[in-house]
């Protein structure tokens, strides 16, 4: 099984959590996570620009062949599901347009991928993600930590493959 690497996305127009990772040899270490956060003072569609040219930066930049996304829920406010879901097309026509493999995760099957629980908290999300990743006690936003439990259950949903 040769290299490659995938982008996982937490999608969202305010903010977006992004985690990069190499898969080699069924082993896989984070090579970038971050946010990308929009000014709510521009207008929807500059924001959407800014997340359109900084994700094309970070693919230009790591080339990745994967992109791991959460699917959406939303049970409330459906102003804010409508606005994150046009970012997620947004985000999956840039992946397709760079020949990206998608692969959308629901946040029951991400939970009990990190915890083992797919009603898990985000704290307990937090703490398996601390711990399975080895990251540092700096601390990360939710988005950038949505991300990189979407990057761990694409790893874990995918390990058997890769060996």
């Amino acid at each position: 099984m040769g290299n490659k690497v995938v982008l996982a996305i937490d999608p969202g127009y305010d903010r977006l959590g992004y985690a990069i990772a190499l898969i080699s040899n069924s082993q896989f270490s984070i090579l970038k996570h971050g946010l990308i956060q929009t000014n709510k003072k521009d207008s929807l569609f500059d924001r959407y620009k800014l997340i359109m040219a900084e994700l094309s930066t970070i693919i230009t930049q790591f080339k990745p062949s994967e992109l791991a996304i959460e699917e959406l829920y939303f049970s409330k406010n459906t102003k804010t599901a409508l606005r994150v879901s046009e970012v997620k097309g947004l985000i999956i026509s840039l992946a397709l347009q760079n020949n990206l493999q998608v692969f959308e995760y629901h946040p029951n099957q991400i939970k009990l991928a990190v915890t083992g629980h797919g009603k898990a908290d985000k704290k307990a999300v937090e703490k398996m993600l601390r711990l399975e990743l080895k990251l540092p006690k700096e601390k990360l936003v939710d988005d950038t930590l949505d991300a990189l439990a979407i990057l761990l259950t694409h790893f874990t949903s995918h390990k058997n493959i890769l060996e």
